[in-house]
């Protein structure tokens, strides 16, 4: 019986799905299963579901749920999933990063000590909040305003010291100039960085 070209094609196409077919199932861990771990964090900017989980920089899942927890305090819970090969430890910490300068929030996981055991499926990791732009600009606020009144006290003293020597008075009105280009200068810094704020992700060389 002679076969056609179209039963030779057919019975070359279902020999290669056999062949796939069977090379799928030995490589395949039937067994394996993602894991979730929960994480609590109180200011989770930029996180959203679906948000990429990195392990020592490796991505191993995946953000799959973002909630509200008001016991007690008003905290933001993620859950995370995680593939089979990912082994987080007990004392391992979550943290908010950006891919880049412009880029999407992840949540990345730090290994953790070598003696410590692995988290269970469902168990906490604990967690490293990032710093609020808002609150760091305040405090750059705080510390210029601190300048200028040590600046004024400094320049206080130097014009009421009387009796002192020349050398002490030049040197008082140097500590005095050095403040007051001190405050100058961190004041443009904190003006700088609420305008241009992504420039604290630059690393300097």
């Amino acid at each position: 019986m002679k076969m056609t070209n179209e039963l030779k094609t057919g019975i070359v196409v279902a020999a290669a799905v056999v062949v796939a077919v069977i090379f799928w199932a030995k490589t395949t861990d039937f067994n394996a299963r993602p894991y979730k771990l929960k994480t609590y964090f109180n200011y989770a900017e930029g996180v959203k579901v679906d948000s990429i989980v990195k392990l020592s920089g490796i991505e191993v899942g995946r953000v799959e749920k973002i909630t509200l927890d008001y016991t007690p305090e008003t905290k933001v819970e993620l859950v995370l999933t995680l593939n089979d090969k990912a082994k987080i430890r007990e004392d391992a910490i979550a943290f908010i990063s950006t891919s880049g300068l412009i880029g999407d929030a992840y949540i990345g996981l730090t290994p953790g000590s070598s003696d410590k055991p692995f988290l269970k499926d469902g168990a906490t990791i604990r967690a490293e909040d990032p710093v609020e732009m808002r609150k760091l600009m305040k405090k750059a606020d705080v510390i210029a305003e601190n300048l200028d009144k040590t600046l004024v006290e400094v320049k206080r003293l130097a014009e009421n010291v009387t009796g002192v020597v020349t050398d002490n008075r030049s040197r008082l009105d140097n500590i005095a100039v050095n403040l007051e280009q001190t405050a100058v200068n961190f004041k443009e810094f904190s003006e700088d960085i609420k305008k241009h704020p992504w420039k604290l992700l630059i690393k300097g060389k």
